[in-house]
């Protein structure tokens, strides 16, 4: 399987906003204080635990 090279990874996510690319994979984000907070799609949420910091462009998923 080929690599992605750093360099285009880098460009992406300097390109790209998180909460964008999150949003493109149909999950809902609403914001809450400087965070935003949607269910996530990959396990049957109730209510929302996956949060995405755009100041940081970190997801987390408070699953596990």
């Amino acid at each position: 399987m080929a690599r992605i090279p750093n360099e285009e990874i880098e460009r992406l996510k300097k390109e790209i906003p998180i909460e964008r690319l999150v949003t493109g994979f149909g999950v809902e984000l609403k914001r809450q204080g400087k965070d935003l907070f949607g269910r996530c799609p990959f396990h049957d949420d109730k209510t929302p635990s996956l949060s995405v910091s755009p100041e940081t462009g970190v997801i987390r998923d408070g699953m596990g």
